[in-house]
Protein backbone atom coordinates (compact mmCIF):
# COMPACT_ATOMS: atom_id res chain seq x y z
CA UNK A 1 0.00 0.00 0.00
CA UNK A 2 1.45 3.24 -1.03
CA UNK A 3 0.64 6.70 0.05
CA UNK A 4 0.45 10.05 -2.22
CA UNK A 5 2.49 12.96 -0.26
CA UNK A 6 1.44 16.78 -1.53
CA UNK A 7 3.77 18.76 -0.22
CA UNK A 8 2.76 22.84 0.12
CA UNK A 9 4.98 25.38 -0.06
CA UNK A 10 4.53 29.15 1.14
CA UNK A 11 1.66 28.57 2.13
CA UNK A 12 0.28 28.31 6.41
CA UNK A 13 -2.20 26.00 7.07
CA UNK A 14 -4.54 28.93 7.91
CA UNK A 15 -4.25 30.26 4.25
CA UNK A 16 -4.58 26.65 3.17
CA UNK A 17 -7.97 26.85 4.88
CA UNK A 18 -9.17 29.99 3.48
CA UNK A 19 -8.11 29.48 0.05
CA UNK A 20 -10.21 26.24 0.08
CA UNK A 21 -13.19 27.48 2.00
CA UNK A 22 -13.39 30.71 -0.68
CA UNK A 23 -13.51 28.25 -3.15
CA UNK A 24 -16.56 26.40 -1.60
CA UNK A 25 -18.00 29.56 -1.02
CA UNK A 26 -17.76 30.72 -4.90
CA UNK A 27 -19.53 27.66 -6.05
CA UNK A 28 -21.77 27.76 -3.30
CA UNK A 29 -22.80 31.21 -4.58
CA UNK A 30 -22.58 29.74 -8.45
CA UNK A 31 -25.00 27.33 -7.06
CA UNK A 32 -27.57 29.63 -5.13
CA UNK A 33 -27.93 31.87 -8.07
CA UNK A 34 -28.87 28.88 -10.94
CA UNK A 35 -31.63 27.10 -7.96
CA UNK A 36 -34.93 28.40 -8.42
CA UNK A 37 -37.28 26.35 -5.72
CA UNK A 38 -40.33 24.87 -6.96
CA UNK A 39 -43.25 27.60 -6.25
CA UNK A 40 -46.75 25.87 -6.11
CA UNK A 41 -49.17 26.93 -8.96
CA UNK A 42 -51.97 28.77 -7.36
CA UNK A 43 -55.76 27.92 -9.92
CA UNK A 44 -57.93 30.64 -10.80
CA UNK A 45 -61.44 29.65 -12.36
CA UNK A 46 -62.73 31.40 -15.03
CA UNK A 47 -64.97 33.64 -12.76
CA UNK A 48 -61.54 34.79 -11.28
CA UNK A 49 -60.06 35.30 -15.37
CA UNK A 50 -63.07 37.24 -15.71
CA UNK A 51 -62.52 39.09 -13.14
CA UNK A 52 -58.66 39.97 -12.88
CA UNK A 53 -58.29 40.92 -16.54
CA UNK A 54 -61.68 42.38 -17.00
CA UNK A 55 -62.89 40.24 -20.02
CA UNK A 56 -66.40 38.25 -20.49
CA UNK A 57 -66.73 34.47 -20.67
CA UNK A 58 -67.03 34.38 -24.62
CA UNK A 59 -63.91 36.27 -24.70
CA UNK A 60 -61.95 33.63 -21.95
CA UNK A 61 -63.59 31.32 -24.73
CA UNK A 62 -62.03 32.78 -27.92
CA UNK A 63 -58.60 33.61 -26.37
CA UNK A 64 -58.27 30.27 -25.16
CA UNK A 65 -58.89 28.91 -28.93
CA UNK A 66 -56.64 31.69 -30.12
CA UNK A 67 -53.48 30.21 -27.82
CA UNK A 68 -53.53 33.99 -25.94
CA UNK A 69 -54.74 31.74 -22.63
CA UNK A 70 -53.91 28.13 -21.27
CA UNK A 71 -56.45 26.01 -20.10
CA UNK A 72 -56.01 23.03 -17.57
CA UNK A 73 -58.31 20.30 -17.31
CA UNK A 74 -58.76 19.11 -13.84
CA UNK A 75 -61.37 16.74 -13.55
CA UNK A 76 -64.66 18.44 -14.45
CA UNK A 77 -63.18 21.82 -14.37
CA UNK A 78 -61.26 24.42 -16.56
CA UNK A 79 -58.51 26.01 -14.46
CA UNK A 80 -55.91 28.71 -15.49
CA UNK A 81 -52.30 29.17 -13.64
CA UNK A 82 -52.44 32.62 -11.70
CA UNK A 83 -48.66 33.29 -13.40
CA UNK A 84 -49.51 33.09 -16.64
CA UNK A 85 -52.98 35.10 -16.04
CA UNK A 86 -50.53 37.59 -14.85
CA UNK A 87 -48.09 37.38 -17.42
CA UNK A 88 -50.71 38.06 -20.14
CA UNK A 89 -52.17 40.83 -18.28
CA UNK A 90 -48.50 42.51 -18.37
CA UNK A 91 -48.17 41.52 -21.95
CA UNK A 92 -51.58 43.50 -22.83
CA UNK A 93 -50.59 46.22 -20.98
CA UNK A 94 -47.35 46.86 -23.34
Amino acid sequence: MSKNITQLHNISPDEFKEDILSGVRKELLNFSKKFQPKTESTWLTRKDVKEVLSISYPTIHKWCHKGILKPYKIGRQIRFKREEILKVLEDSSK
